[in-house]
């Protein structure tokens, strides 16, 4: 039988990576705000192609590495605290934000949204009538419902696991697990059931949901990384192969995700095109995912004032970057600047806007005893905290 794996305090590196990604989402959307592809609820004249790039390769693995992160404190919480205050604290720390960041963020970001098309007289009907509800959609939030759903599938997982399977077949298939990390193939192994999820995909990448009916497609897409956060933490001493091969998956990720940027200008039959680019796509996702999280092990394992202090802001940060961001790009709208300009001064905005609110409107409230799991005081210095 295997062992549980020691649980330190804190896990330093997989807390300043699941909030490298929450900044990177910021990123993320300051650059297709100004560009033609991609979802955002407003868009100026001038646009820009010149960051898509980044924003694919960027959407390759950042929310698949997001979700590993979530299946792994999903597992830590329900081990050092058992069920039901495991399932307390992802009330209150999920669900809650979820319901209330979309009460109200969504009707400021079409106000917005509106504003930006229309002016105030107009932007103002839009709310105030009640029409702006016509088209609602849970925005950038939709990553806390498809959680909520995961967790409910971990539920359901984990106790028929236990029900149906014998104690000795559920420590083989750890067994199994733990060799699938250790062999040097992992990326490749792994890549395996997402280039099967992929196949569903409409497109060769990870879709965003439509809208609040969560998609089966998107939910199997997005469990894989989860289910492998939490036999990550169970297997938890193999995070030392993920940080000792870091730098050999971090060259493989370079070459996959070329090979999958480079594969959407090739003149080749488009069913093996189909094929081909998920291929690529599900490979890249998974030495980025190893070549990632192997790299802030290695590098970003002790503490940091300012890295915990930065970690704890980030959630609050995605939640709400949408309106500041939005508008932003409408105070930089009739600025004569190329759009490629007006993104940086947009993200830079943006964070100087909502670091302060964070430091001085959150984290010494109720909100931040939510976001954070407990009221820190008004100094940068943070006490001791909850494991997630």
């Amino acid at each position: 039988m295997i062992a549980p794996p020691a649980v330190p305090s804190r896990y330093h590196a997989l807390d300043a990576l699941r909030a490298a990604m929450m900044f990177l989402g910021i990123y993320l959307h300051a650059v297709v705000a100004y560009s033609p592809t991609g979802g955002w609820p407003y868009k100026p004249a001038q646009l820009t192609t010149a960051l898509d790039a980044s924003v694919g390769l960027i959407h390759v693995f950042r929310m698949p590495i997001f979700y590993v992160m979530a299946g792994f404190f999903a597992a830590l919480l329900l081990q050092r605290y058992g069920f039901r205050r495991a399932a307390d604290n992802r009330f209150w720390r999920i669900v809650v934000p979820f319901v209330v960041g979309w009460i109200v963020l969504f009707p400021l970001v079409m106000f917005l949204v509106a504003l930006g098309r229309g002016g105030i007289d107009r932007a103002s009907d839009f709310i105030l009538s009640g029409k702006f509800l016509d088209y609602a959609h849970p925005l950038h939030l939709w990553f806390l419902e498809y959680l909520i759903v995961l967790y409910l599938l971990a539920v359901v997982a984990v106790t028929g696991a236990r029900v149906a399977l014998p104690q000795d077949v559920r420590a083989l298939l750890l067994r199994v697990f733990r060799a699938a990390v250790q062999s040097p193939w992992a990326p490749l192994i792994f890549a395996v059931p997402s280039f099967l999820a992929m196949l569903l995909m409409r497109r060769p990448w990870l879709e965003d949901p439509p809208s609040f009916v969560p998609v089966v497609r998107i939910v199997v897409a997005y469990a894989i990384p989860f289910a492998f956060g939490w036999l990550l933490f169970l297997n938890a001493d193999r995070l030392e192969t993920l940080s000792r091969r870091a730098w050999l998956y971090a060259a493989g990720a370079a070459v996959a995700s070329v090979a999958y940027l480079a594969g959407f200008g090739l003149p080749i039959d488009r069913e093996v095109a189909f094929y081909l680019m998920r291929a690529l796509h599900s490979v890249a996702l998974w030495l980025l995912i190893f070549a990632v999280t192997g790299l802030f092990l290695r590098y970003l394992g002790g503490h940091s004032v300012l890295g915990r202090y930065l970690c704890d802001s980030s959630y609050f940060l995605y939640l709400a970057h949408m309106p500041v961001l939005i508008a932003f790009q409408l105070l930089l709208r009739d600025v004569a600047l190329p759009p490629l300009a007006k993104i940086p001064l947009a993200l830079a905005a943006t964070i100087v806007v909502l670091l302060p609110l964070y430091r001085y409107g959150v984290r010494p409230t109720f909100v931040g005893a939510v976001l954070n799991g407990r009221r820190y005081p008004g100094a940068l210095t943070p006490t001791v905290a909850a494991a997630d």
